[in-house]
């Protein structure tokens, strides 16, 4: 089986910070792909943000990451912020089946996920409000 990891961007306007997800029949998941051959986790997020989504990843700082267990599996979750977002930006997310979503939206995925890291990650969307 090929390791995956998974990515977010968070962005902060008048009404909140917004994590960049997927939804699905079963609800919101972050942003999952498998690790590219010879890259890193970090590295395989970056390769698909630019080349597949077509986004400047130059403007993206890593805010956080962590190891979570997302569908019984291990997988590293990298959390991006200082993304311009703007109509062409959604428009790329969007082709790929992605969207920006309220943190206050997305409570049972912060539920859902289970965290090998000592902050439990159902606090994150109270961090960012709080920083933003």
């Amino acid at each position: 089986m090929q390791k995956k990891v998974a990515g977010t961007i968070i962005y902060n306007d008048q009404q909140g910070s917004h994590f960049l997800v997927k939804h699905s029949t079963n609800g919101y998941n972050f942003y999952q792909l498998p690790v590219r051959a010879g890259h890193s986790p970090l590295a395989s997020v970056l390769w698909d943000l630019r080349y597949t989504i077509g986004i400047d990843v130059d403007q993206l700082r890593l805010y956080d990451s962590i190891m979570a267990e997302l569908d019984d599996e291990k997988v590293a979750v990298f959390v991006f912020d200082h993304l311009a977002v703007d109509g062409q930006v959604r428009a790329k997310f969007d082709r790929q089946g992605l969207e920006f979503v309220l943190a206050s939206e997305l409570h049972e995925l912060f539920t859902s996920v289970r965290v090998s890291e000592t902050m439990p990650f159902t606090n994150l969307s109270k961090q960012i409000r709080i920083k933003g």
